[in-house]
């Protein structure tokens, strides 16, 4: 704007200067003026602007020539130090400038660390609260104490732990979830050093037992009442528990050449009859010395996965394994139905019996001249001896409620004695391993008959009520051998035939005879079982027979069956003659406990 006016007076000014111009000059011209006049009439004219680049302080009149510097151009921008966009480099306003708005304050809790902090105040109004452990209460309404559960002053009320946990309500140095109950009497049986607390109802006292204690047991055993030795049979038929049983008796007549050594004369059984009616698992273990230093020795285990033999001591003997694949579990300390009330057949024919039986047969309480009673290690001894009888007895109880372990009987002038004890069931293991080597069935046969008619031999038998190893009859073959008369192993010589039992029959021809074999399944159970049967039939040829000097005629035949699943003769590892083990021990067992009659 400043630059249109200064232009639009230069321009009045020319027009004004060239007038003045004309008007000095229009005289002269028309009065024919000379140029020296011109000359001083156009000096009197220039620049009279002192502002302007080319000003002529000599000029009279101002002819409109002045020049002028061309001003820079503006900035613009805020020029105003408030306000919040300030420009300092502006240098014309432009009107942008911005200013702080001024609004009115929120007030509220503006410290971050308060309970009821507001990120929303501008202005703290002193409201704030504060909750310095952050478990939600408020610390002017903490409540100090105890908040441990496992503390014994645990405060439910306290929101605030104060320290004051007490962990050891009697002060004994062991806090109260260490403790341990116990009994800490010294002369109970099951004092317990590592307890820390003593608990009396705990404690476990040592039955010592009295004459009058005694005396009601023996008379007990005298009545046969289940308060006597029966209870003892009665417990063990429900839970795993082992029985020992051991006879030793003394010949009759002294063994030449041995009579120097006592043992000599002496026959010894003991055996071992256990079970575990859980998992249906039977335990015999039986051993059996003649004349001191012979003896045999067989533990069988058998149960629903089979059967583990084993002949010999644990130290020399190996373990094998049968099968029995339709088992039948019996449990060994139920009474006999068929020895119900009686005694053994040695009573019946009014022998003396067994050193066992003749105490019980006088287990009053004057059978002893005097008794010496003894406690030790929780094991109540009574000890007596009959003079009459030449006997020395000795019982062993167990247990606050006495239970009998062991009695005794033995000849104070001989080597007889028999004796029965309950075994702890932790020394004896009655697992069935099935990954033994394998061993044959046994076949119990009964009623064998080898009879001869004529030209015919027949040979026969059964399976006894002794049988208890049912297997698979497609398993089991029968077999006749031909070997010399004077051969000394069962099945020595040469198979002349063989029938696998599941045929039921078969014949066979060879140069002398016609064989003819027959298996019986009585029960058509398809098993070996009790009562099953065999029949092996030799007939002379009628066609073309041998002549009688035919060394192959006048072989010793034999029968023989052969385990086809063990690859052996049936008996397998066993030596000829142990089946009577079982009934060796249940004899034992039943001559034992038998209730007995007056």
């Amino acid at each position: 704007m400043d630059k249109a006016l200064n232009c639009l007076i230069r321009t009045v000014s020319s027009m004004k200067a060239n007038l003045i111009v004309l008007i000095l000059i229009l005289p002269a011209l028309i009065a024919g003026c000379t140029d020296s006049e011109i000359e001083v009439a156009e000096k009197a004219m220039g620049c009279t602007y002192s502002d302007a680049t080319n000003y002529n302080s000599s000029s009279i009149v101002d002819d409109g020539s002045c020049i002028y510097v061309e001003p820079p151009e503006p900035i613009l921008g805020c020029t105003y130090t408030d306000a919040l966009n300030h420009n300092p480099t502006a240098t014309e306003d432009d009107g942008s400038c911005r200013y702080p708005v001024v609004e009115e304050p929120l007030p509220g809790c503006t410290y971050s660390d308060a309970y009821n902090y507001d990120v929303n105040a501008t202005e703290d109004d002193g409201s704030c609260i504060y909750d310095i452990d952050g478990d939600g209460i408020i610390d002017e309404f903490e409540e100090g104490g105890c908040t441990d559960s496992d503390a014994n002053n645990y405060n439910s009320s306290s929101t605030d732990n104060d320290g004051s946990c007490d962990y050891d309500q009697d002060d004994d140095g062991v806090y109260d979830w260490a403790e341990k109950d116990g009994c800490l009497d010294e002369n109970a049986n099951n004092y317990d050093a590592s307890a820390t607390e003593s608990n009396q109802s705990m404690c476990d006292f040592p039955y010592v037992m009295t004459l009058e204690d005694l005396e009601a047991f023996l008379e007990a055993l005298r009545n046969a009442s289940e308060e006597g030795l029966e209870t003892i049979f009665i417990d063990l038929r429900n839970m795993t528990a082992f029985l020992r049983v051991i006879e030793v008796t003394e010949n009759s007549e002294e063994e030449e050449g041995l009579g120097s050594d006592n043992n000599a004369n002496t026959t010894a059984v003991e055996a071992i009859i256990g079970h575990d009616p859980i998992n249906e698992i039977l335990y015999e273990s039986m051993v059996i010395r003649f004349m001191g230093d012979i003896s045999m020795e067989q533990t069988t285990v058998q149960g629903p996965n089979g059967i583990n033999y084993r002949i010999g001591s644990s130290d020399s003997g190996s373990w094998y394994y049968a099968r029995d694949e339709v088992y039948q579990y019996e449990n060994p300390f139920l009474e006999d139905e068929e020895d119900e009330g009686g005694g053994t057949s040695e009573d019946d024919e009014g022998e003396e019996g067994s050193l066992c039986d003749q105490f019980f047969d006088n287990a009053q309480f004057n059978w002893s001249e005097g008794w010496t009673l003894s406690h030790e290690n929780g094991v109540n001894t009574a000890e007596g001896r009959n003079e009459s009888h030449g006997l020395d007895v000795r019982i062993e109880f167990v247990g606050s409620q006495p239970h009998l372990s062991l009695f005794e009987i033995s000849q104070f002038n001989g080597m007889g004695r028999c004796s029965v004890e309950i075994l702890d069931p932790a020394l004896i293991d009655i697992t069935i391993d099935t990954n033994l080597p394998r061993t044959s069935m046994t076949m119990k046969i009964e009623n064998e008959v080898e009879e001869e008619s004529g030209s015919t031999k027949t040979w026969s038998a059964e399976l006894s009520e002794e049988h208890f190893e049912e297997v698979r009859l497609s398993e089991i073959s029968i077999r006749v051998y031909a070997g010399q008369e004077d051969s000394e192993e069962e099945g020595g010589g040469s198979i002349v035939t063989e029938m696998v039992l599941s045929e039921q029959t078969s014949t066979y021809t060879d140069q002398c005879f016609q064989w003819t074999l027959s298996w019986a399944d009585n029960d058509n159970d398809g098993f070996t079982s009790s009562g099953d049967a065999y029949t092996v039939t030799r007939a002379e040829k009628v066609i073309d027979p041998c002549p009688e000097d035919d060394d192959y005629r006048n072989n010793d035949f034999q029968v023989v069956f052969y385990d086809l699943w063990a690859d052996m003769p049936t008996g397998g590892v066993f030596t000829p003659g142990f089946s009577i083990i079982l009934v060796i021990s249940m004899i034992l067992l039943g001559s034992t406990i038998t209730r007995r009659e007056d």
